[in-house]
């Protein structure tokens, strides 16, 4: 193995799962060897405590504060040769510490076998974002990295599908989350959270807790749009009632449109015609083709509409129909279909 590897790629492609099914493997078919993982953004933001934290993953006891960064790194060398047994170092979120002290770690750590150590004896893997941290090194620090760099790209759709649909199946009852709700939420994955499968992950364990509070079998549509909307990592919920009722509008169109079509997103051109029939029918004059994307340029910069291109549009996970819809109300506009009544309301608009 290269004593030295990079992998790089987006939050949530994979990149530290596969360092630990690495470790699995090389378990399973009789590779001893020793394995250490840090998250430098947690455990490294000194010398000390990156050196302190590895010297006591390996002998299961504290290094002394007496102790300089680098005392306390050859204390753990020596442990190492001691052991005897080849050794895995992870460090991931290397770029948070790249700039400062820590970027001679960076160096020292690929440079081992300089300090006594068999090169074929550590395989130190660095895990980034992207390779843009590599700019924070000095020429030699970034050449003692070398060059074998394994880039993790985002998810496909299909991937997306597939991961979900394995980990529903583990996590739910058989039918409790039916492949038409993996599919969206792979597809709304893909689309508005740039693939990043632990949030889709934490999306559907959310998902079926509601499930189970509501006494429902099923995990439904309605409760993964209920764990966006109640997620920190989310975009913030925009205050509608302060929105213009022309951008309420749009708003109330694109949700209906999602909930006929049960998809995550809608077209330009289908919000465009609901919008015409929805101001008609709350007695707004019509707006110019250019007049409304003007007004959907303006909820994509507050963060209440989100989009990839013409093709997918889609509101914020905190924005629901029925806030939309109250707040159209509260304006006092004509509702024809509260004259009709509420069992006429779903096919006029």
């Amino acid at each position: 193995m290269p004593r030295v590897i990079q992998l790089v790629g987006p939050t949530g492609t994979g990149k530290t799962s596969s360092v630990y099914l690495l470790h699995r493997r090389l378990s399973a078919r009789g590779g001893e060897h020793l394995f250490i993982y840090l998250n430098l953004r947690i455990e490294g933001s000194t010398p000390f405590l990156l050196f302190s934290t590895l010297y006591e993953r390996l002998t299961g006891h504290p290094a002394s504060r007496s102790l300089s960064a680098q005392e306390v790194l050859r204390k753990f060398l020596r442990k190492l040769r001691e052991g005897g047994k080849p050794a895995l170092i992870v460090l991931d979120e290397v770029e948070y510490h790249a700039k400062g002290s820590l970027s001679s770690v960076i160096y020292t750590l690929t440079r081992l076998q300089e300090m006594g150590v068999d090169a074929l004896q550590v395989a130190t893997l660095f895990v980034a974002r992207s390779l843009s941290w590599l700019k924070l090194l000095d020429p030699a620090e970034r050449s003692s990295l070398g060059n074998i760099v394994i880039s993790y790209p985002p998810y496909t759709r299909e991937q997306l599908f597939d991961i979900l649909l394995y980990r529903a199946s583990e996590a739910f009852k058989e039918d409790a989350a039916g492949e038409d709700l993996i599919q969206w939420l792979a597809d709304y994955t893909y689309t508005y959270m740039a693939s990043d499968v632990r949030r889709a992950l934490d999306t559907l364990f959310y998902a079926g807790i509601l499930a189970e509070q509501d006494g429902s079998s099923r995990v439904t549509l309605d409760h993964v749009l209920k764990a966006l909307r109640n997620l920190d990592a989310f975009i913030a919920p925009a205050d509608v009632q302060r929105l213009s009722p022309y951008e309420q509008v749009v708003l109330y169109s694109a949700l209906k449109l999602m909930e006929i079509s049960s998809k995550p997103y809608v077209r330009l051109s289908e919000l465009w015609e609901k919008f015409l029939v929805v101001s008609e029918q709350v007695g707004l004059d019509t707006l110019s083709l250019g007049e409304f994307e003007d007004i959907v340029q303006r909820l994509v910069d507050m963060g209440a509409l989100l989009t990839e291109g013409p093709a997918r549009i889609a509101p914020a996970p905190s924005i629901n129909l029925e806030v939309v819809e109250a707040s159209l109300k509260s304006l006092r506009y004509s509702y024809p279909w509260e004259l009709a009544g509420e069992a006429d309301a779903s096919s006029r608009l």
